[in-house]
């Protein structure tokens, strides 16, 4: 049994008003503190809403591609179709995802007719995945339209803003080497 609080409540009970954290609590820096920590959490929140924008897209992206293709099976395929051929097992450590998931988006997709399975030529042992020219045209249109999503984001933009941007956000996914 829980023993009474101070007010004679019992401590730990379900209604136990939630406890603001006092002026001297530890906090995380935010956007609006100043210096490097400050910046950094800038970087964090715009980063956070470009992946919930990212996210929103991918969803509305596969809804168009086939609307019985799932966000899940979508990005699979669009690994399948940059790096075929390629297997399962590439799939999973490329988009850190779990084998089960994998070879059920792959049964999905290879239902839909959008993936083919073919022996590897190395390995026979080993299936690799291609894309079909049926998952081919419909993305060539989906990714039209994406493009023209992204295009409202980037609106009045110069050539030059556009080349320094991909240039920051290929910086940035490029981690600095460790050494």
């Amino acid at each position: 049994m829980s023993q009474p609080t101070d007010d004679g409540a019992p401590a730990g009970a379900v209604l136990d008003a939630p406890r603001l954290p006092g002026p001297d609590a530890p906090r995380l820096p935010g956007p609006d503190d100043d210096g490097r920590e400050g910046l950094m959490a800038s970087v964090v929140d715009e980063i956070g809403s470009m992946m919930v924008e990212a996210k929103r897209t991918i969803a509305a992206a596969a809804s168009r591609f086939d609307p019985d293709v799932p966000p899940t099976a979508f990005y699979v395929l669009r690994y399948v179709m940059k790096h075929q051929p390629c297997t399962a097992g590439d799939i999973v450590k490329a988009m850190a995802l779990d084998k089960s998931a994998v070879s059920r988006q792959v049964a999905l997709l290879r239902e839909a007719g959008f993936v083919d399975v073919a022996p590897d030529a190395a390995d026979g042992r080993v299936v690799t995945l291609g894309s079909t020219e049926r998952a081919e045209a419909r993305m060539l249109e989906v990714r039209h339209e994406n493009r023209a999503v992204f295009r409202s984001h980037v609106e009045g933009w110069t050539d030059d803003e556009l080349a320094e941007f991909a240039g920051w956000l290929h910086r940035f996914n490029t981690p600095a080497d460790p050494r």
